[in-house]
């Protein structure tokens, strides 16, 4: 399951993302640093993500549980090897949001659409129908980083 397999491969990304040799991923992954709510445990997360209107854009599935530690407004991330302290706001409820995040974030990197659940056709566009299905299963995490102007964007 798709499970299995990022809980194989996420600990060797984060430390690849951490590393000097960052820029064999960086490109389109980064690492979301999550502080467990109830526990205080640290979470390393590879996300990939897309640069939108001057903030990063990464989305998860709802099902996942560990996005609801980013509920305070704010995270530590490691983008392109540089540890950066920044806002989140987060979409959940807005499905039609969620749906133009998901197609940017595809438009930005195809690779991202079958681990979304969306097929593409040929040109490498997403098919609607299940863009619209994606949308309500995923949240978008946007994160601003400090001095860009989606800082400005309230907490969730």
């Amino acid at each position: 399951s798709l499970k299995t397999f990022f809980r194989f491969i996420n600990p060797f990304m984060a430390f690849v993302l951490k590393s000097p040799i960052h820029w064999l991923v960086s490109f389109q992954l980064m690492l979301l640093i999550v502080i467990g709510r109830k526990t205080g445990r640290q979470f390393e997360i590879p996300v990939s993500f897309a640069k939108l209107d001057g903030s990063y854009v990464a989305l998860t599935l709802k099902a996942n549980q560990w996005w609801r530690n980013l509920r305070g407004g704010t995270c530590t991330a490691v983008i392109r090897g540089e540890r950066v302290a920044c806002t989140i706001h987060i979409i959940d409820e807005d499905v039609s949001s969620i749906e133009q995040n998901l197609r940017a974030l595809i438009d930005h990197n195809p690779l991202d659409a079958p681990f979304a659940g969306v097929r593409l056709n040929w040109r490498l566009k997403p098919n609607e129908d299940d863009l619209r299905t994606a949308a309500q299963r995923h949240v978008v995490l946007r994160l601003g980083l400090p001095g860009s102007s989606a800082n400005t964007t309230p907490g969730s």
